[in-house]
């Protein structure tokens, strides 16, 4: 067995301690982020920085096999500052890293950087590098897609990606209650893929399109309360809108964005999903041992649901006319 440095794990409370003060959006009573202090160890990150959030704890973290807490302070605001996703930033550090240790990538390629798993000194520099566009920084901060095809020598095997963006830090393996009953198809068969705050199916339409559309935040206006997210909206546009109104305004913005991808030449059916992503082969110990995601059920499952095409995926005729606004798109898909 690999005995790879820091790997006791990431703690909550080691963020906490570098908290300096809660921060949030304008008069936001739940102010979900936070301002941290100078750091103080080997990272001498400046005060007044952001606090990483669970999926760049969790991609420059876990999926690093890192626990070095300010390292993931570092690295985010290295990402910060230089407009880089670190949900993607994370996931591109990982992949690097499994190429050096497969050998695909050497010493010569990161310039002395001893690119393996838990070290958090190289992963830090190496995302400076990305920051930077320096040497193979310049490569991988294309993104994991882009970044093998330029590498080849077989490293799209290690490249984690659906359509082309890195897939995000909530394992699709999981299958949770209602909302969360496809997360391994909401990574394939949403317009936009790879994203962790859609899903695919009947619960993608109030949890992301409608929030998004009004401005109100996912944390602060989570949908279980329906009366309060009713009366919320009520008070501040002054429309009489219904719970289903908003249901299907949601419906309505979902369809609108695949019927974009249809008319562009994109069927998400397209977009292969890497097997290691849904567990196949399953891992072999740890809480999802022996787990793997249908994804070709949940995603068939969800077809039926909105009623589109199993194969082309192209809305029904009905269900467009049916959600009101959309008969443009229906005569352009439906001539």
């Amino acid at each position: 067995m690999v005995d790879y440095p820091n790997r006791a794990g990431v703690h909550p409370d080691a963020f906490a301690a570098r908290v300096d003060k809660g921060h949030g959006c304008w008069h936001c009573p739940i102010r979900c982020k936070s301002i941290m202090k100078a750091g103080e160890g080997e990272y001498q990150y400046a005060a007044g920085i952001h606090r990483p959030e669970y999926e760049t704890a969790t991609s420059f973290g876990a999926l690093c096999l890192n626990s070095s807490t300010d390292a993931i302070i570092a690295a985010n605001d290295i990402c910060n500052r230089a407009g880089i996703d670190t949900i993607s930033g994370g996931s591109i550090i990982a992949f690097a890293i499994e190429l050096y240790e497969n050998g695909i990538l050497t010493n010569k390629d990161t310039e002395g950087i001893d690119l393996r798993w838990g070290n958090h000194q190289a992963m830090v520099a190496m995302t400076r590098k990305m920051a930077n566009r320096e040497g193979i920084g310049d490569v991988l901060v294309n993104g994991v897609k882009r970044a093998s095809e330029i590498i080849g020598k077989g490293s799209g095997q290690f490249a984690m990606h659906i359509g082309g963006q890195e897939v995000a830090m909530h394992d699709p393996k999981v299958l949770g209650n209602g909302r969360l009953s496809s997360p391994a198809a909401r990574y394939k068969m949403d317009a936009t893929p790879g994203r962790h705050t859609t899903l695919f199916g009947p619960h993608s339409f109030i949890d992301t399109h409608f929030l998004n559309v009004t401005g109100l935040c996912h944390f602060g206006m989570w949908p279980e309360n329906q009366e309060l997210m009713v009366g919320v909206f009520k008070a501040v546009t002054g429309w009489d809108y219904s719970w289903k109104d908003m249901q299907k305004t949601g419906e309505r913005i979902v369809n609108m964005r695949h019927a974009f991808n249809l008319r562009e030449g994109i069927n998400e059916l397209d977009w292969a999903v890497p097997p290691r992503i849904t567990g196949n082969p399953p891992q072999a110990a740890g809480p999802l041992a022996g787990v793997t995601a249908d994804i070709d059920a949940q995603v068939y499952w969800g077809l039926g649901y909105l009623d589109w095409d199993r194969f082309t995926t192209k809305p029904s005729k009905t269900k467009l006319l049916s959600l009101g606004g959309m008969e443009d798109v229906a005569k352009d898909l439906w001539p």
